[in-house]
């Protein structure tokens, strides 16, 4: 077994080193510098090799560390005379739903394949391996959080011990769990988005529960993780006597092609954008009247309607419990209600973040090459300006007309709460609802633009290029950022309404210009 653990370690280190190393020649400074040689080059390659688990370590330690300070900045930030019972109800329930949602062991990886296919690794002992050399790493990381966050929060260090065997009894009941549906089913359970969203949405209403006042206390917190331990001891021996292992990676591994996958769950995303045998039929009422490429664009909405639609439904309700908690506070938390007042006035910013989230604009947009342009941009005409641009603004409408389904939702809930807390400003109510508008609109129109401009896809969907995922991960701080703005609402949705109008103008142009060039196969 420490064979197979040396031998799989090695081959992480080895991936992690050309990666890094073709990473360096694909930068503008470094690609006419460094050449194939360095590949087969002892020196710099063995310095890039020493640095490759230092890496691996510290990416795995901030992934983690960023984690559990969502968890402390919650806490702290909203709950500041609640704070330890508040950090450590978020922390269970989080690490509970984990049991469900973060599980390693059948992750169809490029690491799994190799040692198992590839390598032709013994079955039984590398998966012994993996579960115990998850347990160590998870064991080193969680612990070194969970001591620091414990330090700020003065908790006593007998909790500190109590999370750390929380995360270890969790992660190996989650592991038995997953491969228990897995024979039993004969697919990952969270590749079922009905059961899966189910999940996710029961552990949000309990992570959400300090809200209204309700923790659940620090010695049920003691009781259950010794009754999991107990579980855990069962769920190890369930573990430890599996002996079909390769069999079943084997089974995964057809649902995609690991080798040209960027990560563990690509075949999840790829599920997520493929057209089911039911939708391929269509109402031909519904394009029947349309021509040119506005039936074009009709026939492909129609088939994805069931893909497009059911995220933002699922925004919507989700939004609506939402709403629904926040009421009930209004009405039974002592001056929530001036809070909730002050939020609208003066954080409106924070809505750019939620408008982030709930957007489909990124998934939306998956949908659009892997079910029609990847195979449609090797035909010229496709790629001429007057086609991209025309195709562009049909597809516009129809994103923006899907992302408004959870933004009126929003928008409407905003408006009501200021009704209950008898805001008689009109024009306070209507920029506020407008704002949650534009944002939906804005986020519609970036998604697209970006998507048309640096098209990033190739045809199994990984990203291939570095400005997409710079433009993404812009977006993302971008709106991080605005969680920090303190505006009066009707100043920023002003604001908000003239940037969406001078960006759309942009775009357009943008597109116009520069997609014949860039719109094209990976």
């Amino acid at each position: 077994m420490f064979h197979n653990l040396k031998e799989s370690l090695d081959i992480d280190i080895t991936y992690t080193t050309n990666s890094i190393i073709f990473i360096l020649r694909k930068l503008p400074i470094l690609k006419d510098l460094i050449t194939d040689d360095i590949y087969s080059s002892n020196g710099i390659k063995s310095l890039i090799r020493f640095i490759a688990p230092i890496y691996l370590f510290f990416k795995m330690l901030v992934i983690k560390f960023f984690y559990y300070f969502f968890i402390f900045f919650v806490a702290y930030r909203y709950f500041p005379s609640n704070l330890i019972r508040t950090y450590y109800h978020l922390f269970f329930f989080l690490t509970i739903l984990g049991m469900f949602i973060n599980n390693k062991l059948l992750n169809t990886s490029k690491k799994n394949y190799f040692s198992l296919i590839l390598f032709h690794m013994e079955a039984t002992s590398y998966f012994r391996m993996n579960i115990l050399w998850n347990q160590i790493i998870n064991l080193v990381l969680n612990s070194i959080c969970i001591i620091f966050f414990n330090s700020l929060i003065m908790a006593p260090i007998k909790y500190s011990i109590i999370l750390i065997l929380l995360t270890i009894f969790t992660r190996l009941i989650g592991e038995s769990l997953n491969i228990m549906f897995y024979k039993k089913q004969n697919y990952i359970w969270y590749s079922n988005t009905k059961l899966y969203g189910t999940v996710l949405l029961l552990g949000l209403v309990f992570i959400l529960l300090p809200f209204i006042s309700i923790y659940i206390p620090i010695k049920w917190i003691v009781s259950i993780t010794i009754l999991l331990g107990i579980i855990s001891i069962f769920s190890l021996k369930y573990l430890l006597s599996i002996k079909d292992y390769k069999q079943i990676f084997q089974r995964l591994s057809q649902v995609v092609d690991v080798m040209n996958s960027k990560n563990d769950k690509d075949y999840l995303k790829q599920g997520m954008v493929a057209i089911r045998d039911k939708d391929k039929s269509i109402n031909n009422k519904k394009i029947n009247k349309k021509k040119g490429y506005d039936f074009f664009n009709a026939i492909f909405f129609a088939r994805h309607k069931e893909i497009l639609l059911r995220s933002a439904k699922k925004y919507s309700v989700i939004s609506v419990v939402v709403y629904s908690i926040l009421i009930y506070l209004i009405f039974n938390k002592t001056n929530f209600d001036k809070d909730m007042l002050n939020f609208l006035y003066n954080r409106m910013g924070w809505f750019v973040a939620i408008m982030y989230i709930v957007n489909r604009g990124a998934i939306i947009t998956q949908a659009m090459f892997f079910n029609c342009d990847h195979a449609m941009l090797n035909y010229n005409f496709y790629k001429t300006p007057k086609v991209i641009l025309e195709l562009f603004k049909k597809r516009l409408q129809t994103v923006i007309l899907v992302n408004l389904i959870p933004a009126f939702t929003i928008g409407i809930g905003n408006t009501i709460i200021f009704i209950l807390l008898k805001e008689t400003n009109l024009i306070t109510i209507a920029t506020s609802f407008l704002f949650v508008i534009v944002l939906s609109i804005f986020f519609s129109i970036h998604y697209l633009v970006i998507y048309y401009l640096l098209q990033p896809f190739n045809k199994k969907l990984e990203v291939k290029k570095a400005s997409y995922s710079i433009a993404t991960l812009g977006t993302y701080i971008f709106s991080y950022m605005m969680t920090s703005v303190i505006m009066n609402s009707t100043i920023l949705s002003i604001l908000g309404i003239l940037f969406t109008i001078g960006y759309a103008g942009i775009a357009l142009l943008l597109v116009y210009k520069f997609a014949p060039k860039t719109f094209k196969l990976n």
